[in-house]
């Protein structure tokens, strides 16, 4: 396959599966959740939160967390 359509095809799986992630969140915050499962959705070398081993040294995952206004990120 062309490199553009495979990550064109990527992209849009990706981002399908975010909606649905962020969708799934904010309801959970909404019935009151201060902590948030979260599944990393890796694309290329984009951060995403648990990409350290440090959840303390995790700058993706904190700045998720504020984003979503709640306390933690977990693993799922």
């Amino acid at each position: 396959m062309r490199p553009v359509y495979v990550l064109n095809k990527t992209t849009v799986h990706r981002s399908i599966a975010w909606d649905n992630q962020n969708a799934g969140i904010r309801a959970d915050v909404a019935e009151g959740a201060t902590e948030a499962t979260y599944r990393p959705m890796n694309i290329g070398w984009l951060a995403e939160p648990f990409f350290t081993s440090s959840y303390e040294r995790d700058w993706a995952a904190q700045c998720a967390a504020r984003y979503y206004q709640v306390d933690r990120l977990r693993r799922p």
